[in-house]
């Protein structure tokens, strides 16, 4: 049984829907956006300004001074959110949404999921579930997508969305999020 859950998505394609879901169906706690709030509370930063940078991948100075006080801001919010997952994960029983969480819990028994979708699906519910405009949705798309392959690939050993990085990937195109959260209570247990 996989006592943690992580899951990457590409944008549009449902992955927060089925994450929220199965950690109902299974009882786990569900950290997502939960994780950005906790941030803020640890920071004193306001929830637009961690979410603006939550996700971000810091451009990088040439030369740094040692310790905490020379990050940048991206990289202390990383940061505290690498100790809100290592600590939520001291109790089993956890769905993690993004975040890198598959590498940050690379020494504990996860359940590495992917979720992605055809362009023309997630261009839809950009338009439908998302509320963005018809002539902004594929750009707001593309800009996630591009945010959180980077994020990932600045912090994980892997690559975003590729089955050699994940246990499963899920094309939730054809797939209902029902049979989506199905499938992976199924591989979970």
């Amino acid at each position: 049984m996989y006592e943690y859950i992580t899951i990457e998505r590409k944008y549009g394609s449902g992955g927060h829907n089925i994450a929220e879901a199965l950690a109902k169906r299974l009882g786990y706690r569900l950290y997502d956006r939960g994780v950005v709030v906790e941030t803020c509370k640890r920071m004193g930063l306001s929830y637009d300004q961690v979410s603006g940078m939550d996700e971000q991948t810091p451009i990088k100075p040439i030369f740094k001074a040692p310790g905490n006080e020379h990050l940048s801001m991206e990289e202390q919010i990383y940061n505290t959110e690498v100790d809100i997952i290592r600590e939520a994960a001291e109790k089993p029983g956890c769905v993690f949404v993004g975040r890198c969480a598959s590498e940050i819990l690379k020494d504990k028994k996860c359940l590495k999921v992917f979720i992605t979708a055809d362009d023309d699906y997630r261009l839809n519910r950009s338009i439908t579930v998302e509320k963005n405009e018809k002539d902004k949705a594929e750009d707001v798309m593309k800009k996630f997508d591009k945010k959180r392959e980077k994020f990932f690939t600045t912090h994980s050993s892997g690559k975003w969305g590729s089955p050699d990085s994940f246990d499963i990937v899920i094309n939730s195109t054809h797939l209902s999020e029902e049979d989506c959260v199905a499938l992976l209570e199924a591989l979970a247990k």
